[in-house]
């Protein structure tokens, strides 16, 4: 049986709202190489909500939490993961909207 501490469960709350919000951004990609710039748009605004609900989670339940003394379980991998997960999406998200960008101007021409 393995037990899960309150890091690993903000951990997996993070990876799983940052991955919704990859996975929106991916959606929008799709939808701006069909043509559907209102739909990639929709797809990147939602991706937007969970982003900075993964952002929120790592700076108020972990951050904010763990400098106060509130968690006290050590760092881990899986922490390192969530963070670099919400990095990767928040990234994605700002060359994604570049993308759509293009290709809405090659679409143009």
């Amino acid at each position: 049986m393995i037990i899960m501490t309150k890091l690993d469960e903000i951990a997996f709350d993070i990876i799983a709202a940052a991955g919704d919000g990859r996975a929106k951004v991916l959606e929008g990609l799709k939808q701006a190489r069909k043509g559907n710039f209102g739909e990639a748009a929709d797809c990147l605004k939602d991706a937007d909500v969970y982003i900075l609900k993964a952002h929120q989670l790592q700076t108020d339940e972990l951050l904010t939490k763990q400098a106060n003394g509130e968690l006290t379980d050590p760092y881990n991998v899986v922490i390192a993961h969530a963070q670099d997960y919400v990095m990767t999406a928040m990234a994605m998200k700002e060359m994604a909207a570049e993308i759509v960008k293009l290709y809405e101007k090659i679409r143009a021409l």
